[in-house]
């Protein structure tokens, strides 16, 4: 539950950065429910194709730090620890024999 809810903190620190750097505001965050954040996650992914359409300018790497906090929230509330799943994929394998 600590790792969701520093994830939702960072999810609020970046939508608001983000809500800054752009001319059309982002509709407003509800960290309660979990269709109003997968929603969001379209509209920032569609601002952005509709950017690269037609070649506006956009923040784009604010657009990616907002998906991936969006993701990383909508994961742990399916109780998936991305973090975890790098941290397993770093480590050496038990499974392995030194040759």
């Amino acid at each position: 539950m600590a790792r969701l809810q520093q994830a939702k903190e960072a999810l609020k620190e970046s939508y608001d950065v983000f809500n800054q750097a752009v001319e059309k505001k982002l509709p407003a965050l509800s960290l309660s429910n979990h269709d109003s954040i997968k929603n969001l996650l379209d509209i920032v992914i569609r601002r952005e194709s509709i950017s690269v359409t037609k070649k506006t300018s956009f923040p784009n790497k604010l657009s990616a730090d907002l998906r991936k906090k969006l993701a990383d929230v909508l994961l742990l509330i399916d109780n998936v620890d991305i973090e975890i799943i790098k941290e397993n994929a770093k480590s050496p394998s038990t499974d392995k024999i030194d040759s």
